[in-house]
């Protein structure tokens, strides 16, 4: 939390804005632990990056169970899902990652912040993943298929 708290205030001096992801296998993977994070440091150059899919594979319904605590500090959407008994990454909408209630609140919350595809589809390891540009494609329409439904228009 020290350097935490030493980097954000840096990052603050130069008008910059770290993002913590709930990356599994960190302290900063629960919903709990991240709002530790975010209420310790409290630091307005610290956000969060948020990933329902790394929120599913550590146990957590992400809309349930984090999105009240968390949305404060949400700057940075990635849109991932998976598969709770498994842990397999899947398209959006097609696992527990609950991204059609995500995507409806912050639609209601006015979100303004960052949204990226991550959708690790083809192989994932534990530095990061890859899809390639078919299942990519399948990852692009699911989420765009989200969005429409929840009346949110992609750029």
């Amino acid at each position: 939390m020290e350097r935490l708290t030493a980097l954000s205030n840096e990052a603050a001096a130069s008008g910059v804005v770290l993002l913590h992801e709930n990356e599994k296998g960190i302290y900063g993977d629960t919903p709990e632990r991240v709002l530790d994070i975010m209420k310790t440091v409290d630091s307005p150059a610290l956000r969060v990056a948020w990933d329902s899919a790394n929120f599913v594979q550590v146990g957590v319904k992400p809309y349930t169970e984090a999105y009240a605590v968390l949305r404060p500090y949400l700057e940075y959407f990635q849109i991932k899902d998976a598969i709770s008994g498994t842990g397999e990454v899947v398209p959006a909408g097609e696992g527990d990652g609950e991204l059609d209630a995500t995507i409806a609140a912050l639609k209601a919350d006015g979100f303004a912040g960052f949204v990226s595809l991550e959708p690790h589809l083809a192989s994932t390891h534990e530095l990061g993943g890859f899809s390639g540009p078919v299942a990519f494609g399948a990852a692009a329409r699911a989420f765009a298929a989200l969005a429409a439904k929840n009346g949110v228009a992609l750029a």
